[in-house]
Formats: C-alpha cells, structure tokens, sequence
C-alpha cells in the first residue's frame, strides 16, 4: 500500500497542488537507498584522439623488404626502410590506428635513394577490405588509392580520405625509402572529453560503449570549413567514407546525437547542413533529400526525404530553442508541409512511386509514406503551437486526425494485427510501417503488443531484418539488416514500455559493432550488415550517420531526459531502468545542463535525482517496481501529479530534487 499522505494525493484533485514536504525521516532514507558512483570515468570513454595528428598505433603486417616497421607507431626507435630491388616485390607496411579516423593521410620521407620513387597508401575501414591485387600491392575499400611521386626527402600529403581504420604504406618502385612518420592529419571534427557538454554512464560497460560510439560516429560526419568543396559552411554528411553528401533521414538520427553529446559545438554543423537544404528548396515547396551528392546542388530521391528535411530543422529547435532561427524558416517548413499534402490520392493517403530509403521503388499506397507524412504534421503542430498560428495548429490537428483515420482504415490488416507494405500487397508487413505507425501513435493502443510481439519473434541473433518477400523493401545492395529501421523499432518498443526488449535489440545489432575483437572494429557504428551482423563489402560506410541512433536512446530513454518545449525550458524525466543497477549523465541546455542520476537495487528500491538550471521545470516520472509499489520525495518543492502506470509523476521547478520509491 502508499503511504496515506501518497494515496491522499493520489485521489483528490486539491491535494495533487500541494507541495510536498521533506519527510522527517529523508536523510536516513536517502542513505538506506541504492545510489550511484560520484564522478564517474566517464571521460575515459571518449574515443576520439587526443591531437590532430595522429599516428597509427601497431603495425598489423609487411611484405617484401620493410626494415623497423615499428618505428611508424613508436614502438622503436629510428626510422623505417622500404627497399625494392629491380625487378622485386613492392615493399609495404600494414598499420593500424585502433579506430576509425578521417583526414588527409601523410609520409615524411627522411631519405630516398633514387631521384624518384612511387609511393602509396591504400586506405580501408576494416581489413577484410582492405585488399591485396596480383600486382602485390593492396587497393582501398572504396575509392582509388593515394599515389606520392617522391622526389626527395620532405613530408608527402595525400587527398582527403574520410573515413579508415588501416593504411597499406607501400613503395612500388626500385630503391630505399627511410620513412620517419606516418600519420594522418585529422579534418572531421573532434571532440576531446572537454567538448562534451552532454554524457552517459551506466553500470554496464557495453552500452557505455555503445553510447560513445554513436557521439564518435557524429563526429566522424562532421566537416569543419575548408574540408569539403561544395561547402563553405560546417556540415554533417551521411558517412565519413560515402556518400559524403548531406542526406536529410540520415540527419534525423545524427543531429539529436550531436546535440546532446557536443550541444553548442554542433550547432554550426546543424545549421549549416539545415540552411544548405533549405535554400535549395523547390518553387514547389518540397525540400530536396541530398546536397553534395552526385554534384553540389539538390538531389530530389524520395519524397519522404522532404518530410525528413522539414523534420531536422524543427528537431533542432527542440534541443536549442533557437525561436528566431526558426521563426524566419518558418514559411520554407508551412510550403513543405503544403507540398505534401498535394501527394495525397482521394483515400487521402500518400502515393509518390519513389524509392524511399530502400533504394526500391515502391508503388500504391505505401504506409511508410503516409506516415513520414504524419511525423511531418505532427512536428508541425508542435512548432505552430510554439512560434506559429492557432490556425495553423488546428489545419494541421485536422489533417493529422484524417491520415491517422485512413492508415488504420485502408493499411492496416486486421486478420494479422498488423500494417500493410502497400494497398497492393496486403499480405506483406514491413518493420518500418509497423514499428512507426507504433512510435508515432497512429496504431491504437491494443494494437502494440501484437506488432511488438510479431517482429521480436522474428529477430535474427543480430537485429530485424531489412528483407520482406520480394520486391517489397528487398535491398539491392544484398545488405540483411540495415540500422535506421531498427532504430525506429528501439523507439516503438521503449514507447510501448518493453524496455527489456529495445535493449536486447541494441545489443543485437549494436553490441558486435563495439566489440573490439568481431574483425570489423571502427568504434562507430555501420551503415548495413549481414546476417552474422557483420559488415559484406568494403563499399559500405563503417561510419554511417543513420547508424548512431542508441546514443540519443541511452540518454533519452535510459537515462531518461527528454526536451518538451524549446530549448528544455520544460523537460521531462522519464527513465527506462530495465536491469541496470545505475545510470547518470547529463543533456545540454541553453540555460545549462539538465542533470540525472538513478540507481536501482534487487529488492525494488529506486534512487533518483534530478538538477535543473535556472528557468526550467518539468516532470519527474519516478519508477515503480510494482502497482502497490509507494513513491516519496526526499527534498522539498515536488508536487505530486498522478500515477500513470508503473510511475509516480512529480512536477518540480529548477533546482536539485531527489525521489526514492519502494515496493
């Protein structure tokens, strides 16, 4: 039963006012609770290197006549010799640089016996890829190598390579070469530990590392000024590798990963990548999906891209409360939104014969499409109701009521419990209808379990899988399991309370990406893998923007720290806990971080606390271990709100506020 001050709370409308009092007893009962580490490591968790000219770290192989070869990663002293003799085998040296890194690849050359030389560096992100020809020598992943003519002792600096984890350093031609350095110089942006403005920490080291993976991923597709030329502002692409082109869906995943580890320190990136879209908007209002890819204008691929394009730039406002940016794109996201209503058929549903993201293209009435619709009109409600009009709110209610109505009139298939690809293919039920029209709200409630249910129990061991009987969202590519998609079903599952099973989800897929020892190894994450969740061609990105959706997740949902109106001046505190014994971090704010910190034992007692700056409140959603399970503050000014199922909801203003509950 809850404590008789609780259950008086609970069940009258004046009382759920008042603010609570500190109960005598608090300190003795904080120091009974579970609790967290003070100052936890969280900064040795960062990946990215600690100067901008880094150096490879082992030395994985040589061929032909390569003298001191440690001597490029300081493990000896010296220099290192390449010798071909006339007519031999090239003389190469493999290193490694432990993780993805990206920049512009250099030698310097402290002696060379011949006038001229041919050296090379072939560049790969994982060294399944990277790959040796008949000739001996190896080639890149993807891409053509770098080739130095040398004509003397100097330091020799290639072309841009992106993105890469191993360097084949391979003289090709007759003579010695004595090498003293070999190293890249880093052009993404990196994000030592005092960069960081947001963190995450939990007692369980896998996620931890998944979380600074994603942050490291972000980064990794972040271009300063200068690095790339069809820009002359800060941009994110979609991979450090390829496509290296702003591609909006990858963006909506990466820029809430930015925002929240870096905060500030993106902020020129977001607005660079948000601002190169937008100005290349069509007469039509639609939002291109790409810029920089195949030339540096527009690239109109899907029209549920445009949705995707209106949809960072109002995400961005959620995180920073930039009001008057956003106020002055305001128009270029209303003609967007227009757009789109002009691709409605007479159901009222979305029909574009585009490919989406499957690189497929897909006819009739797609449910992915009607619904990339709606999360448009849904952020559109929001951002109207914030820096817009009462009649815009109300159009766009309206219109998101109506898809809502003929999604679950016309796609959804009642026999199965489950959303169609298409009104052409009733019995074909793809992951990203299901597992959005479940995040977005559009399935009813006692339709979740079943959606969850039906595409958990056909989970591979590393993920859902991309592939639907053919043609429907079958990958060109042959790729298995793609990571956008299972993203959207991390999310579906923490909105419909499995927490247990978004986790193991992120372990699937995520868990051999951060796992030094798969052979695959960046510290980022993947663009697509197989079923054995590994990585199937050295095409692909192994530092893919779409990839980084856990980070968000771990603080949003684990932790728990969500923004409600622009810029957190409201909040929400909400954690997902599942087995974890503890968790702590923090998000970013313009009025300064919004702190959390919880712990959990296994006899049901819950530990939270929660810092807010300054001009900012929210609710505080205290877990339960069970319905007869009591909820108490232990500082003062939190007032009781209701029980929404397995939680207690407090509201509180800025300050430090701890809540503990017991079964």
């Amino acid at each position: 039963m809850r404590r008789s001050t609780h259950r008086a709370l609970a069940i009258t409308a004046a009382a759920a006012a008042i603010s609570l009092a500190v109960p005598a007893n608090s300190m003795a009962t904080i120091a009974a609770l579970p609790t967290w580490p003070a100052n936890p490591n969280w900064q040795a968790l960062v990946p990215a290197p600690a100067s901008g000219d880094v150096r490879p770290v082992s030395v994985v192989r040589t061929h032909g006549s390569v003298t001191n070869p440690g001597a490029l990663t300081g493990q000896s002293g010296g220099s290192t010799v390449l010798t071909v003799p006339s007519g031999g085998s090239p003389a190469i040296v493999v290193v490694d640089f432990g993780k993805e890194v990206g920049g512009n690849p250099f030698v310097t050359v402290s002696a060379a016996s011949a006038s001229s030389a041919t050296l090379g560096v072939a560049t790969s992100e994982a060294l399944p890829f990277l790959t040796r020809g008949t000739n001996g020598l190896y080639s890149n992943d993807s891409g053509s190598a770098i080739s130095f003519s040398v004509t003397g002792p100097r330091t020799y600096t290639g072309g841009l390579r992106g993105g890469f984890r191993f360097a084949a350093i391979q003289l090709s031609s007759p003579g010695t070469l004595t090498l003293s350095v070999a190293g890249v110089n880093f052009a993404a942006y990196r994000a030592t530990p005092d960069k960081y403005q947001g963190f995450f920490i939990s007692s369980d080291d896998q996620l931890n590392r998944i979380w600074y993976a994603g942050a490291y991923t972000a980064q990794l597709d972040m271009v300063p000024v200068g690095v790339a030329s069809c820009f002359r502002v800060p941009v994110i692409f979609d991979g450090a590798k390829r496509d290296r082109a702003i591609w909006s869906g990858d963006l909506m995943i990466t820029d809430p990963v930015a925002l929240l580890s870096i905060g500030t320190n993106s902020v020129p990136y977001v607005k660079g990548s948000i601002d190169s879209i937008m100005n290349l908007q069509g007469t039509s209002g639609r939002l291109t999906s790409a810029v920089g890819f195949r030339g540096c204008g527009a690239f109109d691929y899907a029209v549920t891209y445009s949705a995707y394009s209106a949809i960072i730039a109002i995400q961005y406002y959620r995180y920073t409360g930039d009001t008057a940016y956003l106020t002055a794109l305001r128009p270029k996201l209303e003609a967007a939104a227009a757009f789109h209503a002009t691709r409605l058929d007479a159901n009222g549903l979305v029909v574009t014969g585009d490919p989406d993201y499957w690189q497929t293209r897909q006819s009739g009435e797609v449910t992915e499409y009607s619904l990339a619709y709606y999360e448009l009109l849904q952020n559109m409600i929001w951002l109207e109701g914030k820096v817009g009009t009462a009649a815009r709110v109300t159009e766009y209610t309206n219109k998101a009521n109506a898809l809502r109505t003929a999604i679950n009139a016309r796609l959804f298939n009642a026999s199965a419990g489950l959303y169609l690809h298409t009104d052409t293919r009733s019995n074909v039920f793809p992951l990203d209808a299901n597992v959005n029209a479940v995040r977005l709200g559009v399935a009813p409630a006692n339709r979740v379990s079943g959606i969850l249910s039906f595409f958990q129990a056909r989970w591979t061991a590393h993920g859902s899988q991309i592939s639907q009987p053919s043609p429907s969202m079958a990958d060109p590519g042959g790729h298995t399991i793609e990571p956008l998609n299972n993203t959207w079903e991390l999310m579906a599952r923490f909105a419909g309370d499995d927490t247990a099973g978004a986790l193991n989800l992120m372990r699937r897929l995520w868990g051999v990406q951060v796992d030094p020892n798969s052979g695959f190894y960046t510290g980022t994450f993947w663009e697509f893998v197989g079923g054995n969740g590994l990585p199937t061609r050295g095409f692909d990105s192994l530092a893919h923007a779409w990839g980084a959706g856990p980070t968000q997740l771990l603080t949003e949902s684990v932790l728990g720290a969500t923004p409600v109106d622009p810029g957190y001046t409201t909040w929400q505190v909400k954690p997902h806990p599942s087995t974890l014994a503890w968790a702590q971090g923090q998000v970013p704010s313009p009025r300064g971080p919004l702190a959390v910190r919880w712990a959990q034992d296994t006899a049901g007692q819950f530990h939270l606390q929660v810092v807010a700056p300054a001009g900012t409140g929210g609710e505080v959603w205290v877990p339960l271990a069970s319905a007869t399970a009591t909820s108490s503050p232990l500082t003062s000014g939190a007032t009781f709100l209701r029980r929404s199922g397995t939680y207690d909801v407090y509201r509180v203003g800025a300050g430090t506020f701890e809540f503990s509950s017991t079964p």
